[in-house]
């Protein structure tokens, strides 16, 4: 009986695990917010419409997106958004028709199948980008 009445005093002192980022701490060499992140995906995806000569920038502010995930990701391995996330900037560097585009959708891909390939957006991403990049 003494051991039952011990676990949940050991259990309510036990540190919890978050899994989610809270939208107030900042990743990456740019301390990007959780937020931050994705208006800077939307954003991109928006210059690549409106002014597709400007790739080599999308890539660069992309490239610095990515940094902050990676961290992000390192903090909250756990964190359910993150799948969303990669899958977006996956299909920026996809829209991105240059070969370092391709090269960098293809390492995205890669990064997506590896760590959220049993999400519904691996799942997606096999559908969709998985046919463009030419991975099998």
């Amino acid at each position: 009986m003494l051991a039952a009445a011990a676990t949940p005093a050991v259990a309510a002192h036990a540190p919890a695990i978050v899994r989610v980022a809270p939208a107030d701490e900042y990743f990456g060499r740019l301390k990007m917010s959780i937020l931050g992140i994705r208006n800077q995906l939307h954003d991109l995806v928006l210059r690549l419409q409106y002014a597709p000569q400007k790739t080599d920038d999308v890539l660069g502010s992309a490239a610095m997106v990515e940094d902050a995930m990676r961290d992000w990701e390192h903090k909250y391995p756990a964190d359910p958004w993150l799948a969303k996330s990669v899958y977006e900037l996956t299909d920026l560097y996809l829209r991105v028709r240059t070969p370092n585009g391709h090269q960098s959708a293809t390492r995205a891909l890669r990064w997506l199948l590896s760590r959220y390939g049993r999400t519904p957006y691996g799942h997606l991403a096999r559908l969709r980008i998985m046919p463009q990049v030419g991975l099998r």
